[in-house]
């Protein structure tokens, strides 16, 4: 007697497996792992095989010896899609198009979102301040007009949406455990954005900047190396997904780290 799972592929899995979802039927006792050889022996290119994945079992980060009993949501997901940390010499470019602000839109009602709508700076300030406030630090990742050397067009992003929001929680609760008088909240844009959007925007507030500034330096550290969010570049000859960790690859000491180099400067 067979089980069936529903399965969901995004980014560069979707594209080189040929599907974006299926319902799979499955032998009982398979793991994630061994549905995973199947789709990877059966795909459309069979180059995905060669990509580092992570899995997700009900929209939670599994092992790849999770068993699967029936009626689970899998999915398979690519690298993703990090970001620079350091700044990299480029060669001249085209004509700069001018950084846009933000669109100020609704009230936000959660304090970790995923959207395909503009962000509002406003809304996230508004979602963190508060009578005991001393700080707020905000960060805007805004999408800029060149990469790897070539000039960009735009950006396409694509979410895991439920598991993402998930991450944004997770973060929020790694940042109150180092922090415990910090407010935060996140909002990460998904879809098609243009030069000088803004696709992520934090906002983190505290009785006092340090840990303020602080909790936001954590947050964009561990964003960058845990949510399921995929970016392709559309550049001018090209386009492409741009790969970073796998989820939950990256220890959450790597962000403690940045946090403290970071203030060891500001101290100086």
């Amino acid at each position: 007697m067979t089980i069936q799972v529903h399965v969901k592929f995004f980014a560069i899995f979707r594209e080189y497996v040929g599907l974006k979802e299926d319902w799979r039927e499955i032998e009982p006792g398979t793991t994630v792992q061994e549905l995973w050889d199947y789709y990877t022996a059966n795909a459309k290119n069979p180059r995905v095989a060669n990509i580092r994945a992570a899995f997700s079992v009900n929209q939670r980060l599994a092992k790849p010896e999770t068993i699967l009993n029936g009626g689970e949501e899998v999915g398979f997901l690519p690298p993703v899609s990090g970001g620079a940390g350091t700044k990299k010499k480029t060669t001249a470019r085209q004509t700069k198009s001018p950084t846009r602000a933000p669109k100020k839109n609704a009230s936000l009602t959660r304090d970790f979102v995923i959207t395909n709508k503009p962000l509002s700076l406003d809304a996230l300030v508004a979602r963190v301040s508060h009578p005991s406030v001393g700080g707020i630090t905000t960060f805007l990742g805004v999408v800029r007009d060149n990469a790897n050397d070539r000039a960009v067009k735009f950006l396409e992003y694509e979410a895991y949406p439920e598991l993402a929001e998930r991450m944004l929680a997770q973060i929020g609760a790694e940042v109150n455990e180092r922090w415990s008088e910090v407010r935060i909240a996140i909002a990460h844009r998904t879809g098609r954005l243009q030069i000088g959007e803004a696709s992520v925007i934090i906002a983190a507030s505290a009785p006092h900047r340090a840990e303020a500034f602080a909790a936001c330096r954590y947050a964009i550290e561990r964003l960058k190396v845990i949510l399921p969010v995929w970016k392709k570049e559309f550049a001018s000859d090209t386009d492409y997904w741009v790969e970073g960790p796998t989820a939950g690859e990256v220890p959450t000491d790597k962000a403690d780290e940045i946090v403290a180099s970071a203030e060891l400067e500001f101290a100086a």
